[in-house]
């Protein structure tokens, strides 16, 4: 077990040794920990980090800043029984950065190593045992990049993950689909529309899968969601390879209504070939009953003469 483990994913949290910190880290220090973090194989320079963080503070305050949000940090990552040093460090110029070779666990880090491994091998090549491990480490993404820091770095590093994961989970969802397994893969399509709802191929991937899945109506409904979208965000159709999807769903509802048309007029001929089959074989006991009418009334004109 790592003797330390930081997750920047969601909410920031520290443990030691499998337990919670005793003191948790506030935003400022969430901040400044995410930020070595990010950038854990280099030490900063005192005047980088104060222009980062408090660059609306004078060069004095911005200094007491920094050096009250090191003391609190240390305080998180190295409380009593664990020797200064061991994960936050400092050089003879005065950097401050974070230890890399120590022995940590980082949230950010697992799934960065593990989608970007599954994403450099060809699809070809992706066993099921591959996709089972990465859609666990998937299940770290349980939020954002330091959630509620809008800083320039931030962002950047907040886009860049969630890009990572949202590629991580489009791979899988093709992997899904290329076995017969469409319930696994619509499952990994409707976790990346909840976070980019605008990518038109992944709605026109699911159309697909529901179609093979048999569901028509799904695929339809999909489409339209993905249309409305596209109207109401950027004011543009959807695309033509879209629409070619879309024709098959509307074509293939075409040819079920039709089959039910001509199944009721089948059954509406059928009954009308069977009336008049009643109404032949009614004339045909009428014509005998007359034809036996006449022959009697003709033997009884017979009699009379005689």
């Amino acid at each position: 077990m790592s003797g330390l483990r930081v997750t920047l994913l969601g909410s920031v949290r520290v443990e030691h040794q499998g337990r919670p910190a005793s003191e948790q880290p506030t935003r400022a220090v969430q901040a400044l920990l995410a930020y070595l973090l990010v950038q854990r194989h280099r030490c900063h320079s005192r005047d980088v980090l104060t222009g980062l963080f408090w660059a609306d503070q004078d060069e004095d305050s911005a200094r007491g800043c920094l050096n009250t949000a090191v003391w609190r940090l240390r305080r998180v990552l190295e409380p009593d029984g664990i020797p200064r040093g061991t994960y936050l460090v400092k050089t003879g110029d005065g950097e401050i950065g974070f230890n890399s070779e120590s022995n940590y666990w980082l949230d950010t880090s697992v799934l960065e190593a593990g989608v970007s491994r599954l994403l450099r091998r060809p699809a070809t090549a992706i066993e099921t045992p591959d996709v089972e491990q990465v859609e666990d480490t998937l299940r770290l993404y349980t939020g954002d990049f330091l959630e509620g820091n809008y800083q320039d770095w931030a962002l950047r590093e907040r886009e860049r993950l969630r890009g990572l994961y949202l590629n991580g989970l489009a791979r899988i969802m093709r992997h899904h689909d290329g076995r017969g397994a469409h319930e696994k893969g619509l499952a990994c399509g409707e976790k990346i529309l909840a976070l980019d709802p605008l990518r038109e191929e992944i709605h026109r991937e699911m159309m697909r899968m529901y179609l093979k899945n048999g569901q028509r109506a799904h695929a339809a409904r999909q489409y339209e969601i993905c249309r409305d979208l596209l109207a109401a965000e950027l004011s543009v159709e959807p695309m033509d390879e879209t629409r070619a999807v879309y024709a098959q769903i509307a074509g293939g509802n075409r040819e079920k209504s039709n089959t039910r048309t001509l199944g009721t007029h089948a059954a509406t001929l059928h009954s009308v070939l069977q009336r008049l089959r009643d109404a032949v074989h009614d004339v045909e006991q009428a014509r005998e009953q007359c034809q036996r009418a006449l022959q009697l009334a003709e033997q009884l004109t017979d009699g009379r003469k005689r």
